[in-house]
């Protein structure tokens, strides 16, 4: 999660995808992605704490309350690396999408609630953020890694146009356990 405030009206990303000025919002007419905001802690926490495959397959706590997450949200920086996935018509919350980045490289990490799974948003999510990632943070590659048993993530890996790392599969310690892991790449077309 990454980014504080609240989208201010009409403000969208331009057509390939970069954010510009205090644009909060980038959309592709499906999914939005928008900053975080203090109001969407509640929904955060009882996702994540609620959600077993959230728990399954990425390193979010399973005790994290509402409060920790709105405390999070107003530390973000000011420049964000990660959004609320939404739903762009009705601006129900779906997911979560953010990045680490350094030197021109990100590693990017995604998750969606129960309900807005096997509709495509993940891969419209993914591909929408990586196409921004590349533009606005300037990075030459996008990195990701889905647990070896998480045939939904790695799915969603290669719509969204990710090829498979096998030189960086491994294991990656989790949650005090040994995860095997696949990884993926895109990296920024030219």
């Amino acid at each position: 999660m990454t980014g504080t405030g609240n989208e201010a009206a009409g403000d969208r990303a331009d057509g390939d995808g970069t954010v510009l000025g205090r644009r909060t919002t980038i959309s592709d007419g499906v999914v939005a992605l928008r900053r975080w905001s203090p109001e969407d802690a509640e929904w955060y926490a009882a996702v994540v704490t609620g959600d077993p495959l959230i728990q399954q397959f990425t390193a979010e706590s399973p005790t994290v309350s509402a409060d920790e997450v709105r405390s999070a949200i107003r530390e973000l920086p000011a420049e964000p690396t990660g959004f609320l996935i939404t739903d762009d018509a009705t601006g129900q919350r779906l997911g979560n999408i953010a990045l680490t980045h350094e030197h021109g490289i990100g590693d990017v990490s995604y998750w969606l609630a129960g309900h807005a799974r096997g509709r495509g948003v993940a891969t419209a999510a993914l591909r929408l953020f990586t196409d921004w990632a590349h533009g606005a943070l300037d990075l030459s590659e996008v990195r990701l890694w889905a647990h070896r048993d998480n045939a939904g993530s790695r799915a969603v890996a290669e719509r969204a146009g990710y090829v498979r790392d096998p030189g960086r599969d491994g294991i990656r310690e989790v949650k005090d356990r040994s995860w095997p892991t696949v990884a993926y790449v895109r990296r920024r077309p030219g």
